[in-house]
C-alpha cells in the first residue's frame, strides 16, 4: 500500500519556521546563564580532544582520567595567564608615585589653561571636582555591590564550563554516537564528515584567536619595552 504524503502549504510552513525561530530565540534569551557555559565548554572541549586523544594513546590513560588530566591542564594555563596579568598589574602599582606625580602635573596644567581660556578660578574648579567627587562615592556602594556580583557569576562560569568541557570529553564517542542515530544509514557518512570538518575549524578558529592574542601581547610588551615603559 503506497503511503501518500501529505503536502503543507507554503504560508503554513512558513509560519511554523517564524514561530519555531522565535521560540528558540526567547528560550536562548531566558536559559542563557545556562547555554554560555555549555558552549564554551563544548568550543573547549572540540580545543581538548586531540589532547585527551594523545593521553589515552600514548599513555594509555583511561578515558575520564585522560579528560579530567587535559582540563586540569587547560585550568592551569589560564591561571598562568591570569597570574601573569596580575604580576604586570602590581609591576604597574609600583610605578604608581610616578605616575600620580605625572598625574598631577598634569592637572595642574589643566587648570591654568582653564583658568586663562574661560576665566574660572582654581577654587571653583576644585568646588566642581569635589561636587563630582561626592556624587561618584554616593554610589560607590552600589558599584562594589555590582563588581562583586560580577565576580560571583564569572567565578560560577568558570566553574560550570569546566564541568560541562570534562563530560563532553568524558562522552564525546557517545555524543557521536547520538548524532549519526539521528539520521538515516545512507546519510551517516556525510555526518561524519560534517563533524569532523567543523570539529576542525572550531579547533583552528580557537587557535587561532589565542595564537592572535599571544602575537598582539608580545609585540606590546616590546614596544613598551622599547620605550622605557
Amino acid at each position: 500500500m503506497q503511503v501518500v504524503k501529505k503536502e503543507y502549504p507554503f504560508y503554513l510552513k512558513l509560519t511554523c519556521i517564524l514561530f519555531s525561530i522565535i521560540a528558540l530565540c526567547y528560550i536562548a534569551i531566558y536559559t542563557k546563564e545556562l547555554l554560555s557555559p555549555l558552549i564554551f565548554s563544548c568550543l573547549f572541549s572540540m580545543v581538548l580532544m586531540p589532547l585527551t586523544n594523545f593521553f589515552e594513546k600514548r599513555f594509555r590513560f583511561h578515558r575520564s582520567l585522560a579528560a579530567m588530566f587535559s582540563v586540569l591542564l587547560f585550568l592551569g594555563f589560564i591561571i598562568l595567564v591570569i597570574y601573569f596579568i596580575g604580576y604586570q598589574v602590581s609591576d604597574l602599582a609600583n610605578d604608581w608615585p610616578q605616575f600620580q606625580s605625572q598625574l598631577s602635573s598634569t592637572v595642574n596644567k589643566i587648570q591654568v589653561y582653564v583658568e586663562s581660556t574661560l576665566h574660572i578660578n582654581a577654587s571653583k574648579q576644585l568646588d566642581y571636582i569635589h561636587q563630582a567627587t561626592a556624587k561618584l562615592l554616593s554610589s560607590s556602594t552600589i558599584f562594589a555591590a555590582a563588581t562583586l556580583l560580577s565576580l560571583s557569576s564569572i567565578f560560577l562560569f568558570l566553574i560550570f564550563t569546566f564541568i560541562y568541557t570534562f563530560f563532553f570529553l568524558l562522552y564525546r564517542k557517545l555524543i557521536k554516537r547520538f548524532l549519526l542515530a539521528v539520521f538515516k544509514d545512507e546519510n551517516k557518512l556525510v555526518v561524519t564528515d560534517v563533524i569532523e570538518n567543523v570539529q576542525s575549524m572550531t579547533r583552528k578558529y580557537i587557535i587561532g584567536l589565542f595564537s592572535e592574542m599571544a602575537i598582539v601581547a608580545v609585540v606590546a610588551c616590546l614596544a613598551f619595552w622599547a620605550l622605557g615603559i
